[in-house]
């Protein structure tokens, strides 16, 4: 049966304590003085890495804190982007509702006004209801008498959304009608 392989640990490296100098007996009387050290403080040193990795981790001090705010600036365009995109589509989709009711509107007059005109009415008609305060229709109607028989011209405007004064959407259709 064959042993896994032993890891040696590198516990044979000296454990330095590096401390900035402070006034005396602040951290024990521990402290080594910037002034002893042969390369200045926690830079460079002669004893060994664990000094050299110290004093790379002492430069980027920092670097993670500017790391975050660029994370969460480019996180927060993005959602502002997602934001963006959300409100478009919805106005989109709401005016493609209104465009759709206008035209259902302007079909219901046409189709009013080719009764009306079968059943011996005149087929006019200004801002007939065909939702409460949702949808309207206007209808007007021109007759023209071609060979003894009587051709209308029928066009209908159908409305939608915002109020009959000023609607959102406007679909209009003119139909040739003969009874």
């Amino acid at each position: 049966m064959k042993r896994p392989a032993r890891i040696k640990l590198a516990a044979s490296l000296p454990l330095i304590r590096l401390c900035r100098s402070g006034p005396p007996g602040r951290d024990g009387g521990n402290s080594v003085s910037d002034e002893s050290r042969p390369g200045g403080p926690l830079l460079r040193d002669d004893r060994g890495p664990a000094l050299m990795a110290t004093g790379l981790a002492a430069r980027q001090r920092g670097a993670s804190l500017v790391m975050a705010i660029f994370l969460i600036t480019a996180l927060a365009a993005l959602g502002g982007l997602l934001t963006q995109l959300l409100v478009l589509g919805s106005e989109e989709t709401i005016n493609e509702w209104y465009s759709a009711q206008a035209l259902y509107a302007a079909e219901s007059g046409v189709e009013w006004a080719a009764r009306d005109i079968s059943g011996g009415g005149a087929g006019s008609i200004n801002n007939g209801v065909v939702l409460t305060n949702q949808a309207w229709m206007t209808t007007t109607v021109s007759p023209v008498s071609i060979g003894g028989r009587t051709l209308y011209t029928i066009t209908s405007t159908g409305s939608a959304g915002g109020l009959v004064s000023a609607p959102r959407t406007q679909r209009r259709i003119v139909v040739k009608f003969m009874p």
